[in-house]
């Protein structure tokens, strides 16, 4: 249904319907449109009844929060600034999701930036997004680079490293590479190649640390090839000459993984038979990648919101979350004639 309206030369223009107000949620539900904001906002004290009844009412209403209004009347832009390395990396898409999720839950929108995989990529971004009139920042920086607190006029909240400077929100990557590295020991592998991506990245650097923690502790002396993060760089690796010496590969991100296992296999290298093979990140790739790839997962969503609730003031000091090894098809016992070895402890 639409409204019609008529001015005085004639015309005739189609109007939609005017959108449904907080007010009128309010009147239809006999409550005040303060306990209505609160509640689609999940703030104050109200009875979960009482708050699942009036987001019943705005969605049966079709209710859109006007975030024009609020800004006129609160001088906010109701909008958080997410800047993200490379969006073509396919870990970042992932992260924007359950930042946008995040957002969602709080009425706030997302404006994204791409760095293009570069500090001045990223800092035009920053000088964009901060003129644009953002409230806030979430920024998972391009390697080697860092925006701590102060050095912007909003909050921001930096996703990386726990050793990053202004990190708010991490995964425990150490701990990660740890859990990966002692599963290959535990399967008995000794020739180990690690894919361990590029040399300026905190991340890859604490992935790799926890690695060559539990091979160290093994007394295993893993070979270290470093590259970019990619699927190509991945591939690249797998065809290098003497890959067949090598009873297991740790990589340290999925797209090296997956890249390795595709040109080890091209070249008649069985896995897991001949060679298992591990990631980290848990994208898509590695669940649809013949063999399925044994992996570590980092918790998105808890992380999303946890940077989410630093940025818009509802509390919380930095945290590091737990991560977890997903075990698939592409790890097994090292080959007849390999030595085996006892689990090492972190």
């Amino acid at each position: 249904m639409v409204n019609r309206i008529t001015i005085d030369f004639g015309a005739e223009f189609v109007t939609t319907n005017r959108q449904p107000s907080m007010r009128e949620i309010a009147r239809r539900l006999g409550v005040s449109s303060a306990t209505v904001s609160n509640a689609l906002r999940g703030k104050g004290r109200l009875s979960p009844e009482l708050a699942d009844k009036i987001r019943a009412m705005a969605a049966e209403l079709h209710y859109v929060p006007d975030h024009a209004a609020r800004s006129l009347r609160t001088g906010k832009s109701a909008t958080i600034g997410l800047l993200v390395p490379n969006i073509g990396q396919p870990l970042f898409p992932v992260f924007a999701q359950a930042i946008e999720r995040a957002a969602k839950r709080r009425g706030f929108a997302v404006l994204l930036g791409d760095s293009l995989g570069t500090a001045e990529g990223q800092d035009f971004e920053l000088r964009n997004m901060l003129a644009r009139g953002v409230d806030a920042l979430i920024v998972i920086p391009t390697r080697g680079t860092t925006v701590p607190a102060g050095s912007v006029p909003v909050p921001v909240a930096v996703i990386d490293s726990a050793v990053t400077e202004g990190n708010v929100a991490a995964s425990d990557h150490r701990d990660g590479g740890r859990q990966a590295a002692r599963h290959l020991v535990d399967l008995g592998h000794r020739e180990i190649a690690i894919l361990a991506g590029p040399t300026n990245s905190l991340v890859a650097h604490e992935r790799v640390g926890g690695m060559r923690e539990i091979f160290e502790a093994a007394s295993i002396r893993p070979s270290l090839y470093h590259s970019d993060p990619t699927f190509e760089a991945g591939a690249e690796l797998g065809r290098m000459p003497d890959v067949a010496r090598f009873t297991a590969c740790a990589a340290a991100y999925d797209t090296l993984a997956v890249g390795f296992t595709v040109a080890a296999r091209q070249r008649g290298i069985a896995i897991p038979e001949a060679m298992s093979v591990t990631g980290f990140d848990d994208l898509m790739w590695s669940r649809i990648v013949s063999p399925p790839l044994t992996t570590v997962r980092q918790d998105l969503g808890a992380i999303a919101e946890h940077a989410l609730s630093f940025v818009v003031g509802e509390g919380g000091k930095p945290r590091v979350f737990p991560v977890e090894l997903v075990v698939r098809a592409s790890t097994a016992p090292a080959a007849a004639g390999a030595s085996s070895l006892s689990a090492i402890g972190a």
